[in-house]
């Protein structure tokens, strides 16, 4: 059983390409729009994690500083 799960696990391996192989062999125009939607996606990440500092040094509960960042009141 252990053999059959290494040996998978190791084709596996070998015949999937890493991020930046796959990357490396896009088309130039994909690989641009890869690279905008990866930035995109970096910020928004960025964004979160700010939003969620700033609620755990905040003595509000959650759902008023939710409600406070959405623009509702």
């Amino acid at each position: 059983m252990t053999g059959i799960l290494a040996t998978g696990y190791g084709l596996m391996k070998y015949t999937v390409p890493d991020e930046e192989t796959m990357r490396k062999r896009l088309d130039p125009a994909l690989r641009k729009e890869y690279d905008q939607r990866r930035a995109a996606n970096r910020e928004k990440g960025q964004q979160m994690m700010d939003m969620m500092r700033e609620a755990a040094e905040s003595d509000k509960p959650a759902w008023k500083i939710a409600n406070e960042q959405l623009g509702k009141k």
